[in-house]
This record gives C-alpha cells, structure tokens and sequence, in this order.
C-alpha cells in the first residue's frame, strides 16, 4: 500500500515498544512546553465532557505544534476513571501533507507523557531543602501505585539516582515498581516525612486525606498529577504560612480554567490559589541563570496538556515509519 494515502494506526504494544527513553521523552516535552509557554503552540484548554453522575471522565484535548519534523496539528481523546480503565487515542496530522497521518494509542503515552513532564517540572524546580542545598543524598515519596507510579519512578532513577523511594498505596508491595533502598510506608505522612521530592499520583476519586504539615519539609518539591486529591488547597494555605512557596504549572490557561471549575479544590476543602509561573517559562529563565535563591517548596501542579502528547506521538509515529510498525488504514 501507498503509506502517503494510508493512516498509520500504532496499538498499545506497539506504543510502549517505541516510545524513546525517558531523558528523550523529558527533552521533547520541555520543547513543547517552552513553545506553550512562549505562545508558539496552539494549546486550548482540554474540553471535559459530561457523562453524567458517578461516570468516568471524558476529554477532548486539541492542540498545534512544531514537532521534529515541522508543525503538527491534532487532538486526544482520552477517558477513564471510577473504577473503569483510562485509554484513548491521539489523532496526529501534518497540516498541509495530506490530512491525518497517524491514530496512536494513548494510555501508555499519557502515562509516558504526565511523568516527562513531571520530570520537566523536576529539571527545572529541583528541592531547595537544607540537605539538597547541602548536596546530600536525596529520599523520595509517591502516593498512589497505578501505572504512573511506574513511570515516575523511572524518572526519579534518571533524575535523583540512588535517591530511595517510600511507597503508599493501597496496592500489595508485589504491584508497586520497588527498586533496591525503596519501601513501603505505613501511612501518607510516613511516606512524605523527610522526602525532599514528593510524587501525588492517586485517583481522581480518592477521599481527602488529612496531611500534617511538619510531614512536608521545607523546600520539597512536590509533583502533584492528581489534582487537589492529594494536597488540598487548605494544605497550601498552610504550607504558605510555614515558609516560601511557589506554585507552577504546565498551562496557564488550563490551570485558571480548571481552578474555575472548582477541579482544584472548593469551600470545604480550600482552592489552590493561581500558578506562579508555567514550566516552560522558567525552563528559558533557567537557561539565563533565573534560579530562585533561599528555600523554596515547590508545588509542580500540572494537568494535562495535548501539546506534550502530541510531540511524543509525533516522535512515535516517525519511528514506527521508519521500522514499518503499525496497521495501515485506508482513508
């Protein structure tokens, strides 16, 4: 078959088996969110369907971009949660080559994608606290054990080597990712007691759960991928009365629209107040030497944005191209 006239379809398997490593999936992500950030990329806020009560949730998220290989133009669609299984698919075109080039599977990229950009995040906003600042041996937490547990802790190995990671989750330690030095915490606040990074990743879903505020040390950097479930906005509240804090995201746009939603806390439970600054912002004033002085909590809240999944389905796509990966679908 004539591949220019054909629409390539990549399956889950064959996503996870071209992915590029993870210092390449943070490299092409911090390219997006620099172009985000910078309003090179058409990033609209992602569109939340509704399903109806108690049903999982539904997401439309289009976006335009410079890939690798010149400007590309596409949108997620992406569903899940309460209890069901989160899948989806990317729909990749090359505006002006003969409409839509690829329909990739989006589960194993989504979760590829949130942890890149958790570790974009990390790059740019590493722990100020007294033993980074002292250049001592780092300790690490992630709440939750899904599939992102996985991935983020495969960028705590490439980013914080040797840094041994306390796990809490409601899974048995045999499903949590536990490398040598790791462990299993007996409570949230045993996990994140003395962590200088801080990954929460626990399901949308999940009841509040009440966090001591002595449990967060000073000047942790906290990679918070599951909304307000985890730390409230009552939580930064407090945390601000403690000390410096700092707020950054992935999107402006798509954090004020969420904030608005009430996605990010309400009333009972306090809102996350607005983003300090985007990643892909401090990412360039990083390059200039823009570091912040002083110890700084840091709270990475970042949400989801199809310009990042589009760069990596864009890197996906070519490579499966160039190995003849894939089905090839009529038009």
């Amino acid at each position: 078959m004539n591949e220019s006239v054909n629409i390539r379809y990549l399956s889950e398997a064959e996503v996870l088996s071209l992915l590029p490593s993870v210092n390449e999936q943070i490299t092409l992500v911090e390219r997006a969110l620099r172009d985000v950030a910078r309003g090179a990329a058409h990033q609209p806020p992602k569109v939340p369907l509704d399903l109806g009560g108690g049903a999982p949730f539904a997401h439309a998220m289009p976006a335009a971009i410079d890939g690798l290989g010149g400007r590309v133009a596409g949108a997620k669609w992406i569903s899940g949660g309460g209890g069901a299984p989160i899948g989806g698919v990317v729909l990749v075109e090359r505006p002006g080559a003969s409409g839509l080039r690829g329909i990739v599977a989006a589960a194993a990229l989504t979760a590829a994608r949130t942890a890149a950009v958790s570790g974009a995040g990390l790059r740019v906003a590493p722990p100020t606290t007294d033993r980074a600042r002292a250049g001592g041996a780092l300790s690490a937490a992630i709440i939750g054990g899904g599939v992102q547990a996985a991935t983020h802790r495969a960028v705590l190995q490439l980013l914080a080597p040797g840094a041994p990671v306390a796990f809490y989750s409601r899974r048995a330690a045999s499903e949590l990712p536990l490398l040598p030095g790791d462990r299993v915490a007996s409570s949230i606040d045993d996990a994140m007691q003395d962590a200088d990074i801080i990954v929460t990743a626990v399901a949308f879903d999940t009841a509040p759960r009440k966090i001591a505020l002595n449990s967060i040390t000073p000047g942790a950097t906290l990679l918070v991928i599951d909304y307000a479930a985890t730390i409230s906005g009552a939580l930064v509240a407090a945390l601000r009365t403690r000390g410096a804090v700092r707020v950054i995201t992935d999107s402006a746009a798509q954090f004020d629209v969420t904030r608005a939603a009430g996605k990010l806390g309400s009333a009972l439970t306090g809102a996350w107040p607005t983003a300090d600054a985007q990643i892909g912002e401090l990412l360039s004033s990083a390059a200039s030497g823009g570091a912040l002085p002083g110890t700084v909590t840091t709270l990475v809240n970042h949400l989801g944005i199809s310009a990042c999944d589009l760069v990596l389905a864009d890197a996906i796509l070519t490579a499966a191209e160039e190995r003849g990966v894939g089905t090839l679908l009529p038009r």
